[in-house]
C-alpha cells in the first residue's frame, strides 16, 4: 500500500528584520565597562510587540586584548518601566557569541544573532542586555550609553551577576530586531 506524507507549514525562511525598538548611537555620551567582577551586564528595558527576537545591536568598544566572548541576552522585566526597570531571573535566551578581541578600540555597533529566536509577548516589558564576564580592569569591553539627556521610554539597568541596579537617568545605546513568528503544523501521514 502506498503512503503519502503531507507536511503542512507556514514559514518564510528569509524574513526581513523588523526594528522593534532602539536608542541611537547619536545619543552616545559615555561608555560603561564590563568585565569579570564589578559589572557583567548592561541592559535596556523595552516593550515586546509579538515578533520573534532575532537580532540585537549594542555600541561597543574594547581596551586591551579583552579575552573571551560577549553575548546579547534577554531577561524578564521587573520594577517600574522607565524609572526602575531591572532584569529578573536567568536569561530567557542568549545570542551566538562575539569574540571580545574582535571588537574595535573605537565605539562600533555590533550585531548579535539569536538562533533560535524568542517570541516577544506583545505589550510585555523586557530587558535586552550585553553580557561579558571575562577580562579585568585593563582588558574589558564597554557599552555605550547616554547619561546626559536620555529620552527612551525605558531605562538602563546593570548587574554584577547576582544583583541588579537601575538608572532612571541613563539609557543604553541599543537596537532590537524581530521577525514574524514561524508556525508549523505537524505532519500528517495518509495510508
Amino acid at each position: 500500500m502506498k503512503k503519502i506524507l503531507i507536511l503542512f507549514f507556514i514559514a518564510i525562511s528569509l524574513q526581513a528584520q523588523t526594528l522593534i525598538d532602539s536608542y541611537s548611537e547619536s545619543n552616545y555620551t559615555v561608555a560603561y565597562g564590563l568585565c569579570s567582577g564589578p559589572r557583567v551586564v548592561v541592559a535596556q528595558s523595552f516593550t515586546g510587540n509579538g515578533l520573534a527576537l532575532s537580532q540585537a545591536k549594542f555600541y561597543l568598544v574594547k581596551t586591551g586584548p579583552s579575552p573571551g566572548n560577549c553575548y546579547a541576552q534577554l531577561y524578564a522585566h521587573t520594577g517600574v518601566y522607565g524609572s526602575s526597570s531591572e532584569g529578573s531571573g536567568s536569561a530567557l535566551i542568549t545570542s551566538s557569541p562575539i569574540s571580545a578581541s574582535s571588537l574595535s578600540t573605537s565605539p562600533t555597533l555590533i550585531t548579535f544573532t539569536f538562533n533560535p529566536t524568542y517570541i516577544l509577548t506583545n505589550g510585555t516589558y523586557y530587558c535586552l542586555a550585553v553580557y561579558y564576564n571575562d577580562g579585568d580592569n585593563s582588558n574589558r569591553i564597554y557599552a555605550g550609553v547616554d547619561d546626559s539627556s536620555p529620552t527612551h521610554g525605558g531605562n538602563m539597568t546593570d548587574s554584577d551577576g547576582s544583583t541588579w541596579g537601575d538608572y532612571n537617568n541613563i539609557d543604553a545605546i541599543f537596537y532590537v530586531y524581530g521577525t514574524a513568528p514561524v508556525t508549523y503544523i505537524p505532519q500528517i501521514t495518509i495510508d
